[in-house]
């Protein structure tokens, strides 16, 4: 009989997260295989499970983010339990316990990656407008196109190798796009949250949109160098043409020359500095210790508190 843990990055949502364990229960527990919860408490102080599955509590010494609380689980898991394949998912209850269900009856599922892309979405408009924004920087800087997130069933092969890849540090999904490892799609749609608001602001919305940049660093990097070049090139050929025009012609309107050539200066000595800082940047990281969740999460692991049932 196949196992599957499922994985919960918690932080203050004590309602909602017993809320999607009662609605799992009813889908999962008549199922003829095993489930148990894993729960990494990203900081709450205390607060109580009501769940028939046998769980276990990752407690953290700070509070991380959800990110790097996935990271942690998935590394606990590799590490020290039995597992077929691992089903993360929020714990607020916008992805879906039903949604959850076709993800596990997913004809691959077990074999290959399982994400869900999000077909509808209930947030406001400004969100869905910065989203889209957020989206098209994603492929302009990555030239990858980014659809789905943290909700995805990952089998125990997969789980075994991305616990090696620093970039689960910072973001799942764009992990899973950068190890190029096969992943297959189903549809959801965003749920509502069960209880309370979220604790996500603006500005950790955009940290974690950066992060899922951030994973593609090598190739940003070379962007930007590339278009830092192109810039430094333009400015030297603008610069030739204005001296052309100003002593071979007679189209030159006194004073537009030096104007002109002050203005194409400023570009190319911006696009030199933007291409040194990028260089220095990426050279400054690549001497930089990687963190490998496989081999360092422990530091934050404060304590594990596990169930009876288990």
């Amino acid at each position: 009989m196949s196992h599957t843990i499922i994985l919960f990055p918690f932080f203050n949502d004590e309602v909602s997260l017993n809320l999607v364990l009662n609605d799992l229960e009813k889908l999962l527990l008549n199922q003829n295989e095993g489930f148990s919860v894993l729960i990494v408490n990203d900081g709450t102080p205390s607060f109580s499970l009501k769940t028939k599955f046998p769980y276990r509590i990752i407690h953290l010494q700070r509070n991380i983010g959800h990110q790097k609380a996935i990271a942690i689980g998935l590394a606990y898991a590799h590490e020290q339990l039995s597992f077929d394949q691992v089903l993360v998912m929020d714990c607020d209850g916008e992805d879906r316990p039903e949604d959850a269900f076709q993800l596990l009856q997913k004809e691959n599922a077990g074999s290959e990656i399982v994400v869900a892309r999000r077909s509808t979405r209930q947030e406001s408009k400004r969100f869905r407008f910065f989203y889209r924004i957020y989206k098209l920087m994603f492929l302009v800087l990555t030239g990858k196109k980014i659809t789905f997130g943290n909700f995805m069933l990952l089998p125990r092969r997969v789980v075994d190798t991305l616990v090696y890849h620093t970039e689960i540090w910072n973001h799942l999904a764009g992990a899973v796009l950068k190890s190029k490892i096969t992943y297959s799609v189903i549809d959801s749609h965003r749920g509502k949250r069960r209880d309370g608001v979220s604790k996500m602001s603006f500005t950790s919305l955009l940290l974690h949109g950066l992060g899922a940049i951030g994973v593609f660093i090598e190739i940003v990097a070379s962007r930007l160098l590339l278009f830092s070049l192109f810039l430094i090139a333009l400015s030297v050929v603008a610069i030739l043409v204005i001296f052309s025009i100003r002593f071979f012609t007679n189209e030159a309107i006194p004073g537009w020359a030096t104007t002109a050539v002050s203005s194409m200066l400023i570009i190319l000595l911006q696009s030199f500095l933007l291409s040194l800082f990028i260089i220095f940047l990426y050279l400054s990281l690549k001497t930089q210790r990687q963190f490998i969740p496989a081999n360092h999460y422990k530091d934050y692991v404060r304590s594990v508190e596990i169930s009876k049932n288990e």
